[in-house]
């Protein structure tokens, strides 16, 4: 796969589904925005909905790869509510990020209904998730168990039922951006962390072993590269 024109293809793709939405986007008008033959694109993705399954894992990526260039810099944002607060940003931000999160089907339509590079693209983000929590566990990052199926539960409903609030916040809530992210943070680091400050050990080796694992997500030739 040349990875130039492979890049060409999922921009033109990214571009007419953030102006159309899924549904309305042909094959066609990929293949000319990005300046290649049909025959071409379909070398490529062999479907119009692992095409675009590809332009939001290509998405995902690019917010791992952000969390890298985080944790590198500072390893406490190996922390469950900072990595949950920076990726809750860089996804609200995002307007693809934005529209898989929210569950915007205007925009995506039925594009990881179905299919299989969509069916990988969401267990690999499940298998990532609780390898995560594990990493935390380990280190005394969390304070329960990530065994117990209910912890995912109680995690997910946090963290979705802040994402889903996005489509209309109740009537007097004006709260910007940074402020949502700010009470997401806050709810989990008081519902999910042990009360004790970790050492600066701790943070080191838990970020450590996270950095290894995005880096084997990032690493797997089915998500299209950053």
């Amino acid at each position: 796969m040349s990875q130039d024109k492979a890049s060409r293809i999922l921009d033109a793709a990214e571009a007419l589904l953030l102006a159309y939405g899924y549904r309305k986007v042909t094959v066609d008008e990929v293949a000319s925005r990005a300046g290649v033959g049909k025959g071409t694109l379909y070398l490529y993705w062999p479907s119009k909905r692992e095409l675009f399954a590809a332009v939001l894992a290509r998405d995902t990526a690019r917010l791992v790869a952000a969390q890298l260039a985080a944790l590198s810099r500072d390893p406490a944002e190996v922390r469950l509510h900072r990595a949950i607060r920076r990726s809750f940003l860089l996804t609200m931000r995002n307007p693809v990020s934005k529209a898989l999160a929210t569950g915007d089907h205007a925009m995506l339509g039925e594009v990881l209904a179905g299919n299989d590079a969509g069916s990988h693209y969401l267990v690999g983000k499940l298998e990532t998730t609780a390898r995560y929590l594990a990493i935390l566990w380990r280190h005394g990052l969390l304070a329960d168990d990530p065994a117990d199926p209910a912890l995912f539960y109680r995690l997910s409903a946090a963290v979705m039922g802040s994402y889903l609030l996005e489509a209309g916040l109740p009537p007097g809530v004006d709260l910007d951006l940074e402020t949502r992210a700010d009470a997401l943070a806050t709810t989990l680091r008081r519902a999910f962390e042990p009360t004790a400050e970790p050492s600066q050990a701790t943070l080191r080796a838990a970020a450590d072993e996270l950095t290894d694992l995005h880096q084997q997500w990032l690493a797997d030739p089915s998500i299209p590269g950053a």
